[in-house]
């Protein structure tokens, strides 16, 4: 599967891909158009974030995080976040141990 040819970049929505999802694992990819907003939300499980493309504001409980292509950022169980899309393509891919 090439994840490009699979999402599409919206500036009014976030679009989510699964790439995986099993009883253990969650693993899904994110595309974010320019200024396109994940809305808050807190995860129940630790995730481990990648950007693949673009850059992204991460912001979490408050604070911005500036993330850009290849950045890695662990997501702390149920701690408020958000993301916000800053360039024209933003992928970022999100691993979730269930």
């Amino acid at each position: 599967m090439n994840i490009l040819e699979n999402i599409t970049f919206s500036t009014e929505k976030p679009n989510v891909l699964y790439l995986k999802k099993s009883a253990k694992l969650k693993y899904f990819a994110i595309a974010l158009g320019k200024n396109a907003v994940l809305k808050k939300h807190t995860a129940p499980v630790p995730s481990t974030l990648v950007v693949l493309k673009g850059e992204i504001n991460f912001i979490l409980d408050g604070k911005d995080h500036f993330l850009k292509q290849f950045d890695v950022f662990e997501i702390p169980v149920e701690v408020e976040h958000e993301a916000h899309g800053l360039s024209d393509e933003n992928i970022f891919m999100v691993s979730q141990e269930l």
